[in-house]
């Protein structure tokens, strides 16, 4: 059996571990409440970081689709350059040829010696010319029509070179529009390019601050397994306190308190019955339900 002074050394120190506890209970749920703002914050900063990524995806396949279309547009256009240089140049040959011919005939335009032929022709038929005077003519007529015939390979290269102007037209009218379209999207793909940039600079930053957000909640774990570690010690010696104190049939405080509540809420339940059967309460029946009611 414990002496009394035993006892109250017991009593002492396990009212000092328990005050140490409450402490330690403080400690623990202010390190738990900045160790839950972190989590949050850095909940926020993740849920960020997934969203610029996906944004930041979306820059870079709008900036790789414009790229590829500069880049097939490009190609259209040299294939369009190269076709106007070809098509330039067999119109100078074209030219050329035609110059020659004219030249050895002694022709300058074709379409001018035509109608000087059908003029000439009106005016053999129309006129009274003297016998001499129209033979005369019809020689110049006949050299006429000879070298009008002799141009006709003439009108053919016409014919030809007016359908390359016509082609050259179109081929520099799409040599244009490509130019403008490889200049537009070369802009468009700079500029999501730049924002792509920004936005992995964006994430980069991001996370940087979740790694030392996640930096920060492992020291406050760590802080808290600390107190934990410290904390166990004491609830053992508690507990070796208490089954000492109860061997020596010492009743703490808070025994009591438990005792006293288990036999009130028997006693409760023993007036809920009577009020279901309908039986009389007691004043002491009513004095239990009034504290029963308050607690």
């Amino acid at each position: 059996m414990l002496e009394q002074a035993e006892i109250d050394k017991l009593m002492a120190e396990l009212d000092a571990i328990k005050s140490e506890l409450k402490d330690y209970r403080i400690k623990l749920n202010s390190l738990d409440r900045k160790k839950e703002e972190l989590f949050r914050e850095k909940r926020k900063i993740s849920s960020d970081v997934f969203s610029r990524i996906k944004e930041a995806q979306g820059y870079k396949e709008k900036r790789n689709n414009l790229t590829d279309v500069v880049k097939n547009t490009k190609l259209s256009k040299e294939e369009l350059e190269q076709r106007i240089i070809a098509i330039e140049a067999e119109i100078h040959q074209l030219k050329e040829e035609k110059r020659k011919i004219l030249e050895k005939l002694g022709v300058d335009d074709p379409s001018r010696l035509k109608k000087n032929i059908k003029q000439l022709e009106f005016k053999i038929e129309t006129e009274g010319l003297t016998f001499e005077k129209e033979k005369e003519l019809m020689k110049v007529l006949t050299k006429m029509k000879k070298q009008y015939e002799s141009s006709k390979s003439v009108n053919e290269k016409e014919h030809k070179l007016d359908a390359l102007f016509k082609e050259l037209h179109d081929l520099k009218g799409q040599a244009e529009m490509t130019r403008k379209i490889v200049q537009v999207s070369a802009k468009e793909s700079q500029k999501h390019h730049v924002e792509l940039i920004e936005s992995s600079k964006e994430i980069d930053d991001l996370k940087k601050k979740e790694y030392e957000l996640e930096a920060s909640i492992g020291k406050f774990k760590d802080e808290m397994h600390k107190l934990n570690e410290e904390i166990n010690p004491k609830l053992n010696r508690m507990d070796e306190i208490k089954k000492i104190l109860h061997e020596s049939n010492i009743q703490l405080k808070e025994d009591i308190h438990k005792s006293n509540s288990e036999i009130l809420r028997a006693k409760d339940e023993e007036v809920q019955e009577k009020i279901k059967k309908g039986k009389k309460l007691t004043t002491e029946d009513l004095l239990i339900l009034q504290r029963t009611m308050k607690n």
